[in-house]
Order: structure tokens, then sequence, then C-alpha cells
């Protein structure tokens, strides 16, 4: 797969990375463990 391809993630793998972020996880540690964008990550905490 391209890198500059969008990845589409399913809605259960978005609130787990939310409630992750919530249970003090930092967004660095989200990034470098699931391997998303920070970009994601702060597009889908906005959005929730």
């Amino acid at each position: 797969m391209r890198s500059d391809v969008p990845r589409s993630y399913p809605p259960g793998f978005r609130r787990k990375v939310l409630d992750l972020l919530t249970a003090d996880g930092s967004v660095a540690d989200l990034v470098r463990d699931l391997q998303i964008s920070d970009q994601t990550i702060y597009t889908w905490r906005r959005r929730s």
C-alpha cells in the first residue's frame, strides 16, 4: 500500500484509540505503538 493513500479504520478501532488516549496515554505513544498518524488521532478526538 502506498503511504500517501489514506487508510480507513473501523469505528471500534477509533473508539479504542480514544479510550487509550483518555486512560493517560499520550498521542506520541499511540502513534509509535499503533503506527497511525498523530493527525488521525487529533481528528478523531476533535470529532468525538
